[in-house]
């Protein structure tokens, strides 16, 4: 990457010098305005990367009305933990569109204490390129440490709960930014696994058209803490049944090793969820 202040001076345009890159490589530019940054991905085409680029940067606001957040949840079961997957689709509705940052109020997501193999990713801007994220910690989990930008976001996490043995398991969750919708929708992997939530306000099982593989629940949390306790037991690690699948058995491998690959097929998985979550969206307004 080629820092703006090292071409020179430039008065709002500038031209990037002779790059040495692969002809079938994007090239990503990236300008920081306010203490913001907004990235442009430029494709791997001659007459694109020739041509003229624009990054629209923004004035920031302070004001956090202008955000609404909604999430879902995944719970797929491994031999000896449970993953966990968080998303987040957050609007940024500004008028005129600025982006959001306050560093006294950031936007947090709730971990619990336990947790380990923390990560997450964030999506927005016209790159729309996941930006691999390190958190903060926070007094109820991990705080974001970057702008929301104008439009629309996808913010990502995931991490692990220890169930030695496949034990039976039970943990908090909170909705924290995102409460104001009451309701959070959570996915569990496998069928065969048995999933409740105590202290639930309500909580509704989604049967129509629902992902076959998985069940599917919309859960109320209630106030003023918008807290509830999921507990988890039996089923089988989605691992063993994915390897059986394809007939193939991992060898030598370690405990990081198994993780990684689950963590791999509960993505491919959760993606489908969320088309789910987008086509039955009906299901998900509180009455």
């Amino acid at each position: 990457m080629i820092p703006i202040k090292e071409i020179g001076p430039s008065n709002g345009s500038f031209v990037i010098p002779k790059l040495s890159v692969p002809d079938q490589t994007p090239i990503l530019l990236q300008a920081k305005y306010e203490g913001v940054n907004y990235n442009k991905m430029v494709p791997p085409v001659p007459i694109l990367r020739s041509g003229i680029q624009e990054i629209v940067v923004y004035e920031k606001t302070k004001d956090k009305s202008f955000l609404r957040t909604r999430s879902a949840m995944q719970i797929s079961r491994g031999r000896d933990f449970l993953r966990v997957f968080k998303i987040f689709l957050i609007s940024n509705n500004t008028i005129p569109p600025k982006s959001f940052q306050d560093e006294q109020n950031l936007f947090e997501i709730f971990v619990p204490s336990e947790a380990t193999e923390v990560m997450g990713q964030l999506t927005q801007g016209d790159s729309r390129m996941p930006i691999p994220l390190s958190f903060r910690d926070g007094p109820n989990g991990k705080l974001l440490d970057r702008a929301i930008l104008p439009g629309n976001s996808e913010l990502q996490i995931s991490y692990t709960i220890p169930a030695s043995n496949l034990s039976t398991v039970t943990f908090k969750d909170r909705m924290l930014t995102e409460k104001e919708e009451g309701f959070r929708a959570i996915f569990s992997k496998p069928q065969d696994m048995e999933i409740s939530f105590i202290g639930a306000s309500k909580q509704e099982r989604i049967q129509e058209d629902a992902p076959s593989d998985m069940k599917a629940f919309k859960v109320s949390y209630p106030s003023p803490k918008f807290e509830v306790s999921i507990s988890v037991s039996g089923g089988a690690p989605i691992l063993d049944m994915e390897t059986q699948k394809v007939n193939r058995k991992i060898g030598n491998g370690t405990w990081s090793t198994e993780r990684s690959l689950l963590g791999l097929v509960a993505i491919l998985g959760f993606l489908f969820t969320l088309s789910f979550i987008f086509v039955f969206r009906k299901n998900y307004i509180i009455n």
